[in-house]
């Protein structure tokens, strides 16, 4: 799906997903992203789950480290669960309400939409997002 252009104030934005990934537009050109993506720092990279059944058991804590590492700089992580709503995690809200991290999650779609608001405003947050196929 094709989202509406908008300016990021020097932040990549999803300019659409779909078809298992994600593209963003970067003042250097847009990129496309395969499977799952993780924002940190305003850099847009692969994430390895691509189901929420990845995320279940001992992986949990090692997907989720590289967000847990930004304690003290992020307000919260938004999750985008892939095509439906999904709850999180078992022990996801554990592990990031120990570092200080508030959680939003919802449909990757919405998340997607809610990601490119949030990011015009110049909130400090994550992002870890499963495909939408």
């Amino acid at each position: 799906m094709q989202l509406v252009p908008a300016t990021g104030k020097g932040r990549p934005l999803i300019t659409a997903y779909g078809a298992g990934g994600f593209r963003f537009g970067l003042e250097t050109g847009d990129k496309r992203i395969e499977g799952s993506v993780l924002i940190l720092a305003d850099t847009p990279s692969a994430w390895g789950p691509l189901t929420m059944a990845d995320l279940a058991g001992a992986s949990l804590a090692e997907h989720f480290a590289p967000i847990v590492a930004l304690k003290g700089q992020i307000e919260f992580l938004l999750f985008g669960t892939g095509p439906d709503m999904a709850p999180p995690p078992v022990g996801l809200r554990d592990i990031l309400r120990g570092a200080g991290i508030g959680l939003e999650i919802m449909p990757t779609p919405a998340a997607c939409r809610t990601y490119n608001h949030l990011a015009t405003e110049g909130r400090h947050f994550a992002v870890a997002m499963l495909p939408v196929t």
